[in-house]
C-alpha cells in the first residue's frame, strides 16, 4: 500500500486476474466473488464487461438515509480518525454506508483519494451488488461477510481499476446496519489488500463494540480476553439481572467458534462459563471457563460495567437509609409516582397530552398479551415508541428484534422471518439460519412497515401468531415460540384491506390496540421537544452545554410544518450547532427550509402523509386547461411513472408514493419486464 501518487488509469489497468470460475477457490473471498458474478449473471441479468452506471442520490436523499446513523458516527469518531490516518498514508478512500450500500459518509485525505471521489467514490453514491454488480461494499452487504474486491473481480468494465475491501457494520441483534469499505486504484498483487481488509475489520470490531455499548449501557456488560494483561474492548457479551446472556459481539462469537449466536445467547452465564456474573464485581479480572461446541478454552473477564437495577440500588441505598420513616405511606406513594414517571413509555411521550394519555393506556395493557399496532408518519418515532413498550413489559431484559418489511428484498423476507434448516439454499448457511422470529422468543418481535409485507406472506405471518409456532424453510417439525408482536405502519391498513393488498383477518389481529403517534407540527409540547432533541445533540459535542435556542428562532422553529417530523428536526438542529457563534442559536443559524412559504409546506407534508390516496389516477399527471383529465388504467400508469424516472423503480416507487417493495409487486402483476426495460429495472433498482 504504497503512498505514491503516481497512480494511474493505465497502471492500474494492467493488472490481469482470471475470473472467478477459473481460479482456485479454496478462499472464502474467492468463494464470494465466484457467488456474487453468479448473481450478477442470473439474477441481475448484467452483462460482463459492460460498464455500469452509478447512481447518485439528491443531498436530502443522503440526509434521510445518513440520520440513523448519525449518533453512530459521532460516537465513533476516534475510530474514523485512525482508520483516515492510515488511509491518507496510503492513498485510499474511506466510504460508509446504510443497508442499501448508499455512502452516507465519505472521506478523501489524500490526492489519489480526492482524484477517486472524482470517480465516484464519494458520498451519495449506491454501491449495490444489483446496481452495479460485484463491488466491495455491494458484495460486502450481499453476504455480510468481509471481502476484497480487486481489479478485474468487479463485475462492471469500468470498475477494474480499483481495489476495494468492505466490511459490514453489525448490530447488537446480529443484523447488519451498513458496511465500511477503503477504496484505492488496484496496482500490485491482490494479496496485498489482505492488510487492507484486516484494518476495515478491526475498524468495523471497533465500530460494533461501540453500538453494543450504547445498546446495553443499563445491563452487565463484560469484556472477554484470552490474556488478563491485555483486555479485549471488541469481545463482549451483555447479561440481565437473571444472569442470562442477552447479546454478543461477533469477534466474541468467532474467538469461541460459534456457528450461530444463540448458542450462547439465552444461555445462563453460570451455565456457560465457570462463574456467576456477580463474580466478576470483587475483582478486576476474573478467569473463567467457557464450554461451547464441546471444548473448553480459558479467557479472561472484566465487568466494564453494571446493569441499571443494580446501579440504581447502590445510588438509591444511602438515601433510603437516611429516611426515618421508609415504610410510610406517602413514601411508598412517591416511590410509585416517580417509577411511573421515569418510564420509558412517559419519557417517550413527553409532554403532549395525547402520547401521555396512549402511555397511560399501554402501562396497562403492555402485558396482557393484546397486539399493538402503532401508526404515524415518517419520523414520528415508532420503533422508539416500540422500544419503550418493551422496555415496560415483563420482557425488558430479552431480545427486542426489528424487522422492517419495506427495506428487505420479497425474495429475502420469508427466510428472514423464519429462517431455514441446515442446505435449505445453495450458498446459505451449512448450519441453517435462526428467523426474526425465533430470535425473538420470550422477546419482542417489532415489524415495522408491515403495510409493505407481501400479500402471500401475510397468511404464514397470521398461522404463526394465531399458533404461536414456526416451521423454518425446508424443516418438517415446528418450533414453539413465546412471541409478543408490535407493528408498525405510515400507511392506512384499512385502505389496504378494502384494495385487497392487505389481509383483513390479519389487520384485525396486529391491531388489538392502536396507537397514533402525532406529527410533530400537530404536538403541543414542540418547546419540550425541540429542548430535547437539542440536549442530546450538546451531549455529542465539547463545550456545547449551554447552548440555548434564542425565543425568535424558537418562534420560527414551532411555526414550521415539519414534514419530516422529529427526524428532520434533529437535521436542523444539527445544522444550527454548526452555524452558531457562541452559546445562542439564532435566526441566521437556521436552514432555509424552515422559512418556507406555507403552500410549499403542505405539499410537502402531503408527501408524508401515511394515508395514501385511494388510486392511483394521482400519478397521471395535471390534465391541461380546458379539457377533461384523463383516466389512466393502474397499468398504464405504472408505464408512464417508470418510463419518466428512467425505469429507475426506487425513484419511480417515491413519485407514486409507494415501496419500492409494492412497486416490484404491481410489476410483475402486469408483466412489465420487457426487453431493454427488464435490463435497465433489474440494474438500476
Amino acid at each position: 500500500m504504497s503512498s505514491n501518487t503516481g497512480y494511474s488509469d493505465k497502471n492500474a489497468k494492467s493488472v490481469n486476474i482470471q475470473e472467478p470460475e477459473e481460479r482456485d477457490t479454496d478462499t472464502a473471498t474467492d468463494k464470494y466473488i465466484k457467488s456474487s458474478w453468479e448473481r450478477c449473471r442470473d439474477q441481475y441479468k448484467m452483462t460482463p464487461d459492460a460498464n455500469v452506471e452509478l447512481v447518485s442520490l439528491s443531498e436530502s436523499e443522503v440526509r434521510q438515509r445518513r440520520e440513523p446513523m448519525e449518533k453512530l458516527l459521532s460516537d465513533s469518531e476516534e475510530v474514523f480518525d485512525k482508520i483516515r490516518t492510515v488511509s491518507k498514508q496510503s492513498g485510499y478512500a474511506v466510504l460508509i454506508t446504510n443497508t442499501e450500500g448508499v455512502v452516507v459518509k465519505s472521506y478523501a485525505d489524500s490526492n489519489i483519494s480526492h482524484d477517486l471521489e472524482q470517480k465516484g467514490l464519494r458520498q451519495g453514491t449506491l454501491w449495490s451488488e444489483k446496481t452495479v454488480g460485484t463491488n466491495g461494499l455491494g458484495t460486502c452487504l450481499t453476504e455480510c461477510k468481509p471481502v476484497t474486491v480487486f481489479a478485474e473481480e468487479h463485475y462492471g468494465f469500468n470498475l477494474h481499476n480499483f481495489s476495494c475491501s468492505a466490511a459490514p457494520l453489525i448490530s447488537p441483534d446480529g443484523t447488519p446496519f451498513g458496511a465500511l469499505d477503503i477504496s484505492t486504484y488496484a496496482s500490485g498483487n491482490r494479496l496485498y489488500q489482505a492488510l487492507a481488509l484486516n484494518l476495515v475489520c478491526e475498524t468495523a470490531d471497533e465500530i460494533e463494540a461501540i453500538v453494543f455499548k450504547n445498546a446495553y449501557a443499563h445491563q452487565r456488560v463484560i469484556s472477554l480476553s484470552f490474556s488478563p494483561l491485555r483486555p479485549e474492548t471488541t469481545a463482549l457479551i451483555a447479561v440481565n439481572d437473571s444472569d442470562t446472556i442477552i447479546a454478543a459481539t461477533t469477534p466474541l462469537l468467532l474467538t469461541l467458534g460459534c456457528r450461530d449466536r444463540y448458542e450462547l445467547v439465552g444461555r445462563k452465564f453460570q451455565e456457560a462459563f465457570s462463574h456467576n456474573s456477580e463474580h466478576l464485581e470483587s475483582s478486576d479480572v476474573v478467569e473463567l471457563y467457557v464450554r461451547i461446541n464441546a471444548k473448553s478454552l480459558k479467557l479472561f473477564a472484566t465487568l466494564l460495567h453494571h446493569s441499571a437495577s443494580e446501579t440504581q440500588a447502590k445510588s438509591s441505598q444511602s438515601t433510603l437509609s437516611k429516611r426515618s420513616e421508609p415504610n410510610s405511606l406517602a413514601a411508598k406513594t412517591e416511590v410509585a409516582g416517580n417509577q411511573a414517571e421515569d418510564s420509558p413509555l412517559f419519557n417517550a411521550a413527553g409532554k403532549e397530552p395525547l402520547l401521555l394519555k396512549q402511555a397511560s393506556r399501554c402501562q396497562r395493557i403492555v402485558n396482557k398479551g393484546i397486539s399493538i399496532l402503532l401508526q404515524g408518519e415518517t419520523g414520528t418515532g415508532k420503533e422508539v415508541w416500540a422500544r419503550a413498550l418493551h422496555q415496560s413489559s415483563e420482557r425488558a431484559d430479552k431480545p427486542f428484534i426489528t424487522l422492517n418489511c419495506a427495506a428487505i428484498p420479497e425474495s429475502l423476507i420469508e427466510s428472514e422471518l423464519f429462517g431455514y434448516g441446515a442446505g435449505t439454499f445453495t450458498g446459505g448457511l451449512k448450519t441453517g439460519k435462526v428467523g426474526k422470529i425465533q430470535a425473538s422468543n420470550g422477546g419482542t418481535l417489532f415489524l415495522d412497515e408491515i403495510g409493505d409485507m407481501p400479500i402471500e406472506l401475510q397468511a404464514s405471518l397470521l398461522r404463526v401468531l394465531a399458533e404461536s409456532e414456526i416451521i423454518p424453510l425446508g424443516e418438517v417439525n415446528p418450533v414453539k415460540v413465546s412471541l409478543n408482536v408490535i407493528c408498525a405502519t405510515h400507511r392506512d391498513l384499512k385502505e389496504l384491506v378494502s384494495s385487497g393488498d392487505f389481509r383483513e383477518d390479519l389487520f384485525y389481529r396486529i391491531s388489538g390496540f392502536q396507537v397514533a403517534l402525532p406529527s410533530l407540527r400537530e404536538r403541543e409540547d414542540q418547546p419540550v421537544i425541540i429542548e430535547k432533541v437539542l440536549r442530546a445533540l450538546c451531549l455529542d459535542e465539547e463545550n456545547a452545554e449551554n447552548v440555548q435556542v434564542a425565543p425568535e428562532a424558537l418562534k420560527v422553529l414551532c411555526r414550521y410544518q415539519w414534514p419530516g417530523n422529529i427526524r428532520q428536526l434533529k437535521n436542523v438542529l444539527q445544522y444550527a450547532m454548526c452555524m452558531r457563534e457562541g452559546d445562542l442559536i439564532q435566526l441566521d443559524d437556521l436552514p432555509d427550509e424552515v422559512f418556507a412559504e406555507p403552500a410549499t409546506i403542505e405539499h410537502q407534508a402531503d408527501q408524508f402523509s401515511y394515508a395514501p390516496p385511494s388510486r392511483m389516477v394521482s400519478m397521471a399527471g395535471v390534465a391541461e386547461e380546458g379539457t377533461e383529465p384523463q383516466t389512466l388504467s393502474e397499468k398504464e400508469e405504472l408505464e408512464q411513472v417508470l418510463e419518466q424516472h428512467r425505469w429507475v423503480v426506487t425513484r419511480a416507487a417515491k413519485a407514486l408514493g409507494i415501496s419500492r417493495s409494492t412497486l416490484h409487486r404491481k410489476i410483475k402483476k402486469y408483466n412489465l419486464f420487457i426487453d431493454e426495460a427488464a435490463g435497465q429495472l433489474d440494474s438500476m433498482s
